[in-house]
């Protein structure tokens, strides 16, 4: 049988979860109750035209890397950067690899925490594709 001392302790610990559980005391989880600090983080699309597999990799305040698939008989890529009001931001110089990291200086123009649309044009011999847009987030 349990002694007193046991008891209370029981009772003290049960009493002290309760009063932290009710009143939202920080114990190294975030309480519902604790409301957002400064402007949220928009949230990165999934992914982005599933035809030339477009996604965004890596994001910083200004860095940023672009990928897509490889495309079959392709002779070179282009990018294009808008606005979330579909302006032109910038535009790459010509690509012949499926991937590219946005300069600092063309990133020093994008804003933090901010939803960005870019499209990729594919340059074949004889036509050229350009695709919908996709999106990526600053953080």
């Amino acid at each position: 049988m349990a002694n007193r001392r046991e008891i209370l302790s029981v009772i003290a610990i049960a009493g002290f979860a309760l009063l932290t559980a009710c009143s939202g005391l920080y114990l190294g989880f975030v309480s519902p109750r604790a409301g957002a600090r400064g402007k949220p983080i928009p949230r990165v699309p999934d992914q982005g035209p599933v035809i030339y597999q477009m996604a965004s990799v890596f994001s910083k305040p200004n860095r940023v890397r672009l990928q897509w698939r490889d495309v079959p008989g392709a002779t070179g890529y282009r990018i294009k950067v808008l606005s979330a009001k579909d302006d032109s931001l910038f535009v790459s110089p010509p690509l012949t690899s499926n991937a590219w990291v946005i300069p600092k200086d063309l990133g020093a123009r994008m804003t933090r925490q901010t939803i960005y649309r870019w499209q990729l044009t594919v340059f074949f011999p004889s036509r050229t594709e350009v695709s919908d847009p996709a999106s990526f987030a600053t953080q």
